[in-house]
Parts: C-alpha cells; structure tokens; sequence
C-alpha cells in the first residue's frame, strides 16, 4: 500500500510542476502580450524571461518542499505514526499484535 501512495504521489509531483510551469509561464507572456497590445511597448520578452524564471523558481520550491516532506516522515513521533496510519499498514512493525505482560 505504501509503494501506491509513493506512486501516486510522485505522480501527482510530475502534473503539479507541468501545471505550475505552464501557468506562470502563461500569465506572464499574456501580461507582456497585453501591455505591447495596449501601450505599444517591447516588454514581452522581459516578460517571457520573467515567465520561465518564476515557473523555474516555482518548481524548484515545489521539489524541495517534496523531498524534505518524505524526509520528515521519518522523523514523526511515535504517535503521529499510531494515529495515522492506514489500515494495511502495521505501525509498530512485524510482531507488535503480541501480549506485552
């Protein structure tokens, strides 16, 4: 169960940079694209530049926030660990259904 969700969630890390990339990248060439248009400017390669810096810096903070998300889920306290684990999933490890007296 637990390779699922690794699974899917580095999926769901793959469509998240694509999505990020795609949108800041296509907010700031539509503002460049306009202010050209309607001001008779040159921005819009300040613009595109601008776009692809902010969609790299933007991933570069998603994939960080990623890997030190996974690294943290090892250090939980043991009680986060009992409260939220999955029903597959055994908290304590192999042997902990056994009588402790």
């Amino acid at each position: 169960m637990k390779e699922k969700r690794e699974v899917l969630e580095t999926l769901f890390l793959i469509l998240q940079v694509g999505i990020t990339m795609l949108v800041t990248f296509g907010l700031c060439f539509a503002i460049g694209f306009l202010l050209d248009k309607y001001l008779g400017t040159k921005l819009l390669w300040v613009f595109i530049l601008l776009g692809i810096a902010s969609g790299y810096r933007a991933v570069y903070l998603l994939i960080r926030r990623h890997i030190k998300g996974n690294a943290n889920e090892d250090k939980q306290p043991e009680w986060a660990k009992r409260a939220f684990h999955s029903d597959d999933e055994d908290p304590e490890g192999p042997g902990s259904g056994e009588d402790p007296r």
